[in-house]
């Protein structure tokens, strides 16, 4: 009997930490990775917030494009950016060819950066590692 009131405690410490460690994680999980969002959805929210857009094009077959997907885009530098910076939407050039087609998209990965009214103010067009990235988000933060 008297082990059972020692675990009681025991098991109501471990589940408070726990509910903790759960929570601490799902306060970080937006700075681990970008908030992609769809095209439509995107544009709105860029209106909304008056944030200037990201627009990353992509296929599933693109190499260079699955690169990006798994070293650029999952630098912290960056995730920081473009969760701070802008709204970043992702659209599969194969899958939205009427949104590829408006912006004239041919080979992918293609690296687009909107006003929040959806003017266009430049494209990047390619595969860029993560230090380079870096550079061209910033270079739009500071010169566009």
């Amino acid at each position: 009997m008297k082990k059972i009131f020692l675990l009681i405690p025991v098991l109501i410490v471990m589940f408070s930490l726990s509910g903790s460690v759960v929570l601490a994680g799902k306060k970080d999980q937006k700075a681990d990775h970008i908030n992609w969002h769809s095209y439509k959805e995107g544009m709105s929210l860029a209106k909304k917030e008056n944030k200037r857009v990201y627009l990353h094009f992509y296929t599933d077959w693109c190499n260079f494009c699955k690169e990006m997907d798994q070293t650029t885009f999952r630098n912290p530098s960056i995730i920081k950016m473009l969760n701070k910076d802008f709204v970043a939407i992702r659209v599969n050039t194969n899958k939205e060819t009427k949104v590829a087609g408006k912006y004239n998209i041919r080979p992918v990965p293609d690296n687009w950066f909107l006003s929040a009214d959806g003017k266009k103010l430049r494209n990047f067009l390619g595969y860029f590692e993560p230090d380079q990235f870096v550079t061209v988000i910033r270079y739009v933060n500071e010169k566009l």
